[in-house]
C-alpha cells in the first residue's frame, strides 16, 4: 500500500505535518508519490527546513509576493514538485511561508496538493510543542501527527525528546520518569500537549514511525488503538527502512 493511501490523502487538499520522528522524510514520499499520479504539488514550511533540491523538488522559488507565486505556478504543467520559501539562511535552511500566504495559496486551488512542515524537531523521536507551535495553516483538512515508536519506555531527557521540560510539567513527572504507553497518551490528549493548535475542521493521523520490526510493529498497534479513541480519524504504522514503508492501517 502506498503512504497517500494509507493517510486518506485527498487530491486538492493542504496536508500539514507535526510532531517529530520523520516529517521531512514523510512529506517528500508523498510529494514522491503523489508526483507520479502527474499532481502539481507545492511543498513548504511554516518554520525552516533544509533547502529542497532535486530529485525532492522539481523547482524552488523565493517568494516575495504570494499573488505572483500563485499565477507563475498556474503556468507550470504537472507532474510538479514546487517548494516555496520567502528566503534560504546562510545555514542552507529554507525559511517558510506565512501560514496566511498558504491558506490563500489554499483557496485558489493551483495545487493538486498543498504539503506543508509546520513545526521542527531537531530530528528527536517525539515533541511537545512550544507556546508557539506549530504552525498550522487556518484551512489545513489534514494534519499528519508524527513519532518514533522508539521513544516509547525512554526517560523523559533533551537526548530523546524535544523540550522534555514541557513534558514533565504537563503530566507532573520527574526528568527521570520513562515514557509508558499511559504517560504518552496523556501527552497526546492533554489540551496543550502534542496534538494542540490543529484546526477544529482539520482531519488528524497519527503516524507512528521507524517500526523496523515485529516488535516494534506490536508495540505501535497496541497504542494506535489508543490514539483512535483519542480521535484520530486513522493510524499509520511506518518504517521507512523497507521498500514498503506501511506497516499497517487502523481506523475506525
Amino acid at each position: 500500500m502506498q503512504l497517500k493511501e494509507a493517510i486518506g490523502l485527498r487530491q486538492g487538499e493542504m496536508i500539514s505535518l507535526i510532531g517529530a520522528g520523520g516529517k521531512t522524510t514523510t512529506m517528500f514520499r508523498l510529494a514522491h508519490e503523489l508526483r507520479e499520479e502527474n499532481f502539481k504539488i507545492l511543498v513548504s514550511t511554516t518554520t525552516k527546513i533544509s533547502k529542497p533540491v532535486k530529485p525532492h523538488v522539481d523547482r524552488l522559488f523565493l517568494v516575495e509576493d504570494i499573488e505572483s507565486l500563485a499565477q507563475a505556478c498556474a503556468e507550470i504543467m504537472p507532474p510538479a514538485v514546487i517548494g516555496a520559501g520567502v528566503a534560504v539562511t546562510p545555514e542552507g535552511k529554507l525559511v517558510g511561508l506565512p501560514s496566511a500566504w498558504l491558506d490563500r495559496l489554499n483557496q485558489s486551488q493551483v495545487f493538486d496538493a498543498i504539503l506543508i512542515e509546520a513545526d521542527g524537531a531537531a530530528s528527536h523521536l517525539f515533541k511537545i510543542p512550544s507556546d508557539t507551535e506549530p504552525v498550522v495553516p487556518a484551512t489545513c483538512q489534514l494534519t499528519i501527527w508524527l513519532m518514533a515508536i522508539g521513544v516509547l519506555n525512554k526517560p523523559l531527557v533533551a537526548e530523546f525528546i524535544q523540550q522534555p521540560e514541557r513534558a514533565m510539567a504537563l503530566i507532573d513527572h520527574a526528568a527521570n520518569t520513562t515514557l509508558s504507553e499511559d504517560l504518552l497518551v496523556q501527552l497526546v490528549e492533554h489540551p496543550a500537549g502534542c496534538w494542540k493548535g490543529i484546526p477544529p475542521t482539520s482531519r488528524i493521523v497519527a503516524v507512528i514511525n521507524q517500526a523496523d520490526t515485529s516488535e516494534d510493529i506490536e508495540k505501535a498497534q497496541s497504542i494506535a488503538k489508543r490514539f483512535l479513541d483519542l480521535g484520530a480519524a486513522r493510524v499509520v504504522i511506518t518504517g521507512y527502512t523497507s521498500d514498503e514503508p506501511v506497516k499497517a492501517v487502523l481506523r475506525h
